[in-house]
């Protein structure tokens, strides 16, 4: 297993062991279940001793942050029901939430995101999680960031959006489109300060969710009526070359829900 950036190394790891570690508040026990995924031995040690949930390792490390690194899922959901800081930073301002997307762990960032963590967090170089999931390429994490509201135009220390990142052209074009789609929703609406541009992240991912789903009703209607519905009588639109269907899907139906109801 690799070791997670921007914390120095895994947390057992580096020359001599971690014996300075393994002094600090059952540090070694705490936070190796939480990358291991041992779910029993983390709530053990938690209802001991409550506080050491947000305790830290040599590199500043939380559990929570090695937990959603090894993409513990489990053990990420337990740590955030039980006090775990969700913006805790460790090196360089590296969160839980910059540490899920480097490894592309979907599943633990929308336990994250739903805790409190801010898809728009920067660490000290400016990186933000959409950054991370595009450097990586997690497509499906990438197309959850934008639909959440991550900043398609943040750039880090060097000047980077996103989309200077992109390595692949499917991940490229997909920014391009939403960014596109975006400046369009704003130059209708006529806003241009930034606290408008702020209220408006998002809004051109929706627009190419009600896209799809107009799509997918003039498909299924043809399908009903036996096909009889030829491409003349369909409407001709600009498709997105990338389809876009489960920027909304089930599970962020749920976390809406569930934010709700908080």
């Amino acid at each position: 297993m690799g070791k997670p950036r921007g914390g120095g190394g895994g947390g057992r790891g580096g020359r001599g062991g971690n014996r300075e570690g393994e002094q600090k508040s059952n540090e070694p026990d705490l936070h190796g279940a939480a990358r291991a995924g041992d779910l029993q031995k983390v709530e053990s040690i938690c209802n001991s001793n409550p506080l050491a949930v947000n305790t830290r390792d040599r590199h500043s490390r939380t559990p929570l942050h090695l937990a959603a690194w090894a993409g513990q899922t489990e053990v990420v959901q337990y740590l955030c029901n039980n006090k775990a800081d969700v913006g805790a930073a460790a090196v360089d301002d590296t969160g839980a939430i910059h540490f899920a997307c480097q490894k592309g762990h979907l599943d633990v960032v929308r336990v994250l995101h739903s805790s409190g963590a801010s898809v728009k967090a920067a660490t000290r170089k400016g990186m933000t999680p959409l950054h991370f999931a595009v450097q990586g390429s997690h497509l499906e994490l990438i197309k959850y960031l934008i639909r959440k509201g991550a900043d398609l135009k943040a750039k880090n220390k060097g000047g980077q959006t996103p989309t200077h990142l992109a390595e692949s052209d499917e991940v490229r074009d997909l920014l391009k489109e939403c960014e596109q789609l975006r400046n369009e929703n704003e130059s209708k609406s006529g806003l241009g300060s930034k606290s408008s541009n702020n209220d408006n992240v998002g809004k051109s991912e929706s627009s190419l969710d009600e896209k799809e789903k107009e799509e997918g009703e003039i498909e299924e209607s043809g399908k009903r009526k036996g096909g009889e519905a030829s491409e003349s009588s369909i409407p001709e639109q600009k498709r997105p070359k990338i389809s876009l269907q489960h920027l909304i899907s089930e599970d962020d139906v749920k976390d809406e829900e569930e934010e709700k109801n908080r």
